[in-house]
């Protein structure tokens, strides 16, 4: 429904198949599509989200493979094993907008965030604003307000796009109807709390804020801090008990999150701890703030995501604002980082002298 809208609103989208029937035909039908478009191709979960259900296959065998664990998962994730098709690109950029639209037609855009580093399909890194040229930005802006308009969209959003890093050509590829978890980039170049004006719509107000003054200044990253452990393909590491918690702090810092000295981390739910934002005025001067920040955030007990973000702000290529969505795998040397064990563990036994030895110079 969503490309359907898209296509009504005269924006590019990727070749797909309708949701496949159950058992042989499915696959049949599935094999005939890729034939028709060319491999590769990827399944997708039709209710799918946060990266589950999706399957990437090479070949008709891959394919038929795929098609069954894609429904496999969708169907423990959400309840409902309808799948489709549609011709993949390779390496591209996943590009985002994020639109406020009001009860009375208004829509505005507030600039746009790159979330090409992902795993499984999984967002770990967000940029704004994405670094293409100024023009393709504007093509994919006003390709994201048609969008909202044409399907009559109200609230807090995001228009999200594939686009080609070597041609810049762009393709729909889904509108969240949502807050989404990268917003605080956005917030922290435009100045303006999403949350808030996602409230003020729901209760019926007329945007105020003038499309012009949408001005994204500088440079913002976030990091998803997870309790997951890289060398093991990101598997969580939930249950257990957070046994120092040391925030970083500084110029340009934010921090979302609800964990603690103390918290012990579900296995019912996400892994991510804290969302870090990070804000400089440039590029280089925003990867030194992160790569500072990060050197100077604790957190013991569980396996986190912080040593592999660290190499990845020693990494040329993302020094230099090279990536894509291939970049996890391309680039195999961001998991050479040593071990933090032995790190962390002279900095609680460090922390935990602190935090005993107690220096009364006065009595009273």
């Amino acid at each position: 429904m969503a490309k359907q809208i898209a296509l009504r609103a005269g924006i590019p989208v990727l070749p797909g198949s309708p949701d496949l029937p159950p058992g042989e035909r499915g696959a049949e039908e599935a094999i005939a599509f890729a034939r028709e478009h060319g491999y590769p191709v990827m399944v997708k979960a039709t209710a799918g989200g946060g990266g589950r259900g999706i399957r990437r296959a090479n070949n008709d065998r891959e394919l038929i493979s795929q098609l069954k664990r894609a429904r496999a998962e969708a169907l423990s994730a959400f309840k409902n094993d309808n799948v489709y098709v549609e011709r993949c690109i390779d390496a591209p950029r996943h590009i985002e907008i994020q639109i406020l639209a009001d009860p009375y037609g208004r829509v505005i855009h507030l600039g746009s965030r790159d979330c090409s580093i992902q795993r499984r399909h999984q967002k770990l890194v967000e940029i704004a604003p994405a670094s293409l040229p100024a023009d393709v930005l504007e093509e994919l802006y006003r390709a994201a307000i048609r969008a909202a308009g044409e399907a009559g969209y109200v609230n807090a959003g995001t228009v999200e796009f594939l686009v080609d890093p070597r041609t810049h050509q762009f393709w729909f590829l889904e509108i969240n109807t949502r807050l989404q978890v990268e917003h605080t980039v956005t917030e922290e170049l435009v100045n303006v709390d999403l949350v808030r004006e996602q409230i003020r719509i729901a209760e019926g107000r007329a945007l105020d804020i003038p499309q012009e003054r949408i001005c994204l200044l500088g440079k913002a990253i976030q990091v998803r801090i997870n309790a997951e452990d890289p060398w093991k393909a990101f598997v969580p590491d939930g249950g257990k008990t957070i046994e120092h918690y040391l925030p970083t702090g500084g110029p340009g810092i934010r921090l979302d999150g609800i964990v603690f000295q103390g918290y012990r981390i579900p296995l019912e739910y996400d892994s991510l701890l804290v969302k870090m934002t990070v804000r400089g005025y440039d590029w280089e001067q925003t990867v030194q703030r992160l790569q500072r920040a990060l050197d100077y955030f604790l957190i013991t007990g569980p396996k986190t995501t912080i040593p592999f973000h660290r190499a990845i702000c020693r990494d040329a290529d993302f020094r230099a604002e090279r990536f894509d969505t291939s970049y996890i795998e391309t680039h195999p040397h961001i998991f050479e980082f040593p071990d933090p064990q032995q790190e962390l563990e002279n900095l609680r036994k460090f922390v935990s002298g602190v935090h005993t030895t107690v220096i009364f110079p006065y009595v009273y």
